[in-house]
């Protein structure tokens, strides 16, 4: 690369993470409004809860009400309300009225997930759609696991955003945060991680999948190349190091604070301790 190459591809991998103290997730203040929307769907239905409780002033027609469930899930983050929906135009009206104020967004026939943030609010919005438009035959699975594990990793991809915004202040779309929760996402969905995998969703191996180019449109060409590269390693240096025993004793929320820690650069140089 150039000079001025090698500077936009520093500026590109940087850390965000160095430097800032972690500190305490915080109250669970937020889950009181969510009994009263679950009371709600109960007598009235998920979708009428939705609409009455958390949406009223954008409200979504949807195609398959019937399919929407409301519940309050267990995670390494804490309980977090999620709102499962598994006809895909819902899922995407839905996104788009609460999430983007009822302005659809570019590529949103892309998106699997959404996490509502705020002082007072945090849920989740989840699809059915496979992960990262990955079928199940390239994955070695079966369908019906795939559908299962890929609600699953989809659940965990968004917890570990969560944990990043909570702990560090800190959750965007830069491949370093995709690749701690992709990471995070396998390994809590299926028990391991593969790197294979990954770079499938990423759309560097096979022909489904390709996030990749989202995070990387606007870089150079060769800065480009050399990021895939980057990206590459590290998600291989992510898999040696989950086949270790140190990693084995970390809880989830230590596994990502050293991913934060180390960043890219220190992913792909990770190897196994004898």
């Amino acid at each position: 690369m150039t000079d001025e190459e090698q500077k936009e591809f520093s500026e590109y991998i940087a850390n965000r993470f160095i430097g800032i103290r972690p500190r305490p997730v915080g109250d669970d203040g937020y889950l009181k409004p969510w009994e009263a929307i679950l009371t709600h769907a109960k007598t009235s239905g998920a979708a009428d809860a939705i609409n009455a409780m958390v949406c009223p002033a954008r409200p979504t027609e949807f195609r398959e009400p019937e399919k929407i469930r409301i519940s309050i899930i267990d995670s390494f983050v804490g309980k977090i309300p999620v709102i499962i929906v598994q006809d895909v135009i819902d899922f995407e009206n839905l996104v788009t009225n609460i999430a983007c104020k009822g302005v659809r967004p570019p590529h949103m026939e892309r998106t699997g997930a959404s996490f509502i943030h705020g002082k007072s609010t945090r849920f989740m919005i989840l699809s059915s759609k496979p992960y990262s438009n990955v079928i199940a035959q390239d994955l070695g699975l079966k369908p019906l696991d795939w559908v299962t594990g890929s609600l699953k990793l989809r659940f965990a991809h968004e917890c570990t955003h969560y944990y990043t915004k909570l702990t560090y202040g800190i959750a965007g779309n830069t491949l370093h945060d995709e690749i701690m929760a992709d990471f995070t996402g396998i390994h809590e969905a299926f028990g391991f991680y593969r790197a294979s995998w990954f770079l499938r969703f990423m759309g560097l191996l096979g022909d489904n999948g390709g996030r990749l180019i989202y995070y990387i449109d606007k870089l150079s060409e060769a800065v480009r190349a050399e990021v895939s590269t980057l990206l590459k390693n590290a998600a291989y240096g992510l898999e040696r190091w989950s086949k270790t025993k140190e990693f084995a004793a970390l809880s989830t929320g230590a596994r990502i604070k050293f991913m934060c820690k180390i960043g890219l650069n220190g992913m792909s140089e990770l190897a196994v301790k004898e």
